[in-house]
């Protein structure tokens, strides 16, 4: 196995520079906090989240004004319950997002438990009161379809304080780690590598995370 001190420096410095050099796409994406404001906001973001999954350009069709009219929580509450699903898979169909069918049933869930909790502003309102960043996760991971990447992404794509220490280890994170022969048998191990090294370049999770998402390119060949 390669040596780890080296490669968190390595990293880091990469980052380091990275920050320096992007910190006005840094500073545009942390503006993404007003979002949090919004009524719908955690109905959204698990739009948001299943359109993205897999594969992220399927967002980019589930954000169609005639594809996302049509799973808004408010649409859905329109149906009976039978045709929610069938509505839904459609809709993820249109728009190409992957697993269509297996996204539809997370989603019709996520309905059910949002419905239980009075609704999308209901249910937002639960979540942000919840006290620290792991009863958080603990209640979006109870939700349908939703694991620990996507319990961390949520509220990091809002910039949530309590989430501005955190790694979304998705596919980008990972094809690095493999380009780096690194392994972690745990999430939480994976996460913490990688916030070692937000803490050796002086950034927090959110922003490293952030950086290698949009520029995985710079962090591969720095490391070889």
């Amino acid at each position: 196995m390669n040596d780890l001190n080296k490669l968190r420096h390595q990293l880091a410095n990469v980052a380091r520079r990275l920050a320096a050099e992007r910190k006005s796409t840094l500073d545009d994406l942390k503006a993404s906090e007003r979002h949090l404001e919004r009524p719908d906001f955690l109905w959204h973001f698990l739009l948001q989240s299943f359109g993205t999954m897999g594969r992220a350009v399927g967002w980019a069709g589930l954000s169609k004004p005639e594809n996302y009219r049509r799973v808004t929580y408010e649409a859905l509450a329109e149906l009976p319950p039978r045709e929610r699903r069938v509505a839904a898979e459609q809709a993820f169909r249109d728009a190409k997002v992957r697993m269509p069918s297996i996204k539809a049933g997370y989603l019709t869930g996520c309905f059910d438990r949002i419905a239980q909790l009075g609704g999308p502003q209901a249910a937002k309102d639960r979540l942000l009161r919840l006290p620290g960043r792991d009863a958080k996760i603990k209640f979006l991971k109870s939700l349908p379809g939703i694991g620990d990447k996507y319990a961390r992404n949520i509220l990091m794509d809002v910039y949530h304080p309590e989430f501005r220490d955190s790694i979304a280890v998705d596919a980008r994170i990972k094809s690095l780690s493999q380009s780096l022969d690194l392994t972690f048998p745990t999430y939480q191990q994976h996460e913490e590598f990688y916030l070692e090294v937000a803490r050796e370049a002086g950034l927090n999770g959110w922003e490293l995370d952030r950086l290698i998402f949009n520029f995985l390119g710079e962090f591969v060949p720095a490391t070889r």
